[in-house]
């Protein structure tokens, strides 16, 4: 009887550190990274997964993989070092699905927003390529940029403003 209950409970207990690892932490932590394909690996989240590892190979394992497939182990967005005025440009692939406006927004840290570019796509239009400037008033400081369709946020970057004597 109590060989039974010994093996329930190592069952259970191998039951739990697996269901836990495909559970794992970059996922739980950063549940909005989900669907990422690549970028920078975020070193808190490898460890936390590789620290499966100690616990169990499989569980390890499975842990690594469930985040690399989802994309939880990097890290969102860049973060990239500017000036007041650097022009930006970019493009759009492809038709445009349906009408739709693009807005590129800067926001500083006390949640001031500016467009900087604000264009109407019509359906079934190639518009290629779009440019803007950052304004050239802008302090030193942190800021973030963010491309919405719609008024729905696609795409952030962080920015960092130095002057242009860096």
């Amino acid at each position: 009887m109590k060989r039974l209950l010994k093996n329930k409970v190592l069952t259970l207990a191998i039951m739990a550190a697996l269901t836990l690892a495909t559970v794992n932490c970059g996922i739980l932590m950063h549940p909005e990274r989900k669907g990422q394909t690549g970028g920078t690996i975020d070193n808190s989240a490898l460890i936390m997964d590789c620290l499966w590892l100690l616990a169990a190979v499989v569980p390890g394992v499975v842990a690594l993989v469930v985040d690399y497939a989802t994309g939880g182990i990097y890290e969102s967005g860049t973060t990239m070092k500017v000036a007041p005025g650097q022009e930006f440009a970019f493009a759009l692939r492809g038709r445009a699905p349906a009408d739709a406006e693009v807005e590129v927004l800067i926001q500083d840290q006390d949640g001031r927003v500016v467009s900087l570019l604000d264009h109407n796509v019509n359906e079934g239009e190639v518009v290629g390529g779009m440019t803007f400037a950052l304004p050239t008033e802008l302090e030193e400081g942190k800021y973030s940029l963010s491309l919405t369709v719609n008024d729905a946020p696609q795409a952030e970057w962080g920015l960092i403003v130095a002057s242009a004597q860096e």
